[in-house]
């Protein structure tokens, strides 16, 4: 019982951090902003532009599904490919809809370890296909930055018009020992609100569970050694639909009034992509959108208010795409026979 109680005070402990973070990131982003140059900048999107973007989006998942589906298939962990698809967007409406310390990854790996009884295993899948995902995003970064932005500080200024964000870094530099105390203050705070758990009866659990773990996930990490296919067909994929993605957004921005080259979008989406991954912010909220901001307002000169109808037109691209992630919800049809029962 008292287990029980300490995970959900530690799980409504992380719940609150990201959501203060989200907050104070969001409150951030809407002090450089002018509502009525926001405004806008939307009046200038096309929505044929904006729907291209989330039937791109869409597509993408079902790839996703499908270098999901194929992994499983090499572990001979056998699910329908549909199946493997409706889970793919169960996981994308829990990570944009539900603000709750229970990610659509997690959500994915419960329903998918009901269809098999190498229950652990495809569990433990879906974390090394999340984490094949993020490296085929990290390839595309540098990949991108060694093609096109080879030679250029990633800190360097370029401005091609007036930029309040540029202006106020400007007046008020940030110091190396700034960082650090910041980062220092963060962790600080992360350990006061660990202060509240048994770290020691934590840990011990951790460790008990370590060897396990280890020798299942081992196991699952074998398949890529014995089926190398596999690992090239799931980066390339992924490659592939994120390029497709990157031009959609390239659209979006034109349509908004931004002059950035394409280079600019390969380089800076997938660096906020693998940032926004690291579970400090809800769904990477306000960490991805100010991301955006600062790189493509400090490097193409772009207005603020263009920085944020972009990073708002991803985000809502992503809304929309969870839809059909809702509608699986609400029918069940991902249960199994069981569960449904």
């Amino acid at each position: 019982m008292t287990d029980g109680r300490n995970t959900t005070k530690k799980s409504y402990a992380s719940l609150i951090i990201r959501l203060a973070i989200a907050g104070v990131a969001c409150w951030i982003i809407y002090q450089k902003i002018d509502p009525g140059e926001l405004a806008g900048a939307f009046e200038r999107l096309r929505l044929s532009t904006l729907l291209l973007a989330v039937l791109v989006f869409n597509a993408g998942v079902c790839l996703i599904g499908t270098r999901w589906w194929v992994f499983m298939r090499a572990q001979d962990i056998r699910v329908p490919l549909f199946l493997a698809i409706k889970l793919i967007f169960l996981g994308q409406f829990f990570t944009n809809f539900m603000p709750s310390a229970v990610g659509g990854d997690v959500v994915r790996a419960w329903y998918v370890s009901r269809h098999t009884h190498k229950r652990l295993q495809a569990a433990l899948g879906v974390a090394v296909d999340r984490l094949m995902g993020l490296a085929a995003t990290f390839i595309l970064a540098i990949t991108s930055y060694l093609l096109f932005m080879r030679g250029q500080g990633i800190f360097q200024v370029s401005r091609k018009g007036p930029s309040r964000i540029s202006a106020f870094f400007d007046r008020h530099p940030v110091s190396v020992y700034q960082v650090l105390l910041i980062v220092i203050i963060f962790v600080g705070i992360l350990f006061f609100f660990a202060g509240f758990f048994n770290l020691k009866q934590f840990f011990k659990r951790i460790y008990g569970h370590f060897i396990h773990l280890f020798g299942q996930l081992k196991e699952v990490l074998f398949v890529y050694y014995h089926h190398p296919l596999v690992l090239i067909f799931g980066l390339l994929v992924t490659i592939l639909l994120q390029s497709a993605v990157i031009l959609s957004l390239w659209l979006v921005g034109r349509d908004l009034g931004m002059s950035a080259e394409i280079r600019f979008y390969f380089v800076f989406f997938p660096m906020v992509w693998v940032i926004g991954s690291i579970p400090v912010s809800i769904a990477g909220i306000g960490i991805l959108e100010g991301g955006i901001i600062l790189l493509f307002v400090q490097f193409t000169g772009a207005a603020p208010e263009a920085g944020i109808a972009l990073a708002l037109c991803q985000r809502l691209t992503w809304v929309i795409a969870s839809v059909p992630g809702m509608a699986v919800h609400l029918s069940g049809s991902h249960r199994h026979k069981e569960q449904s029962g």
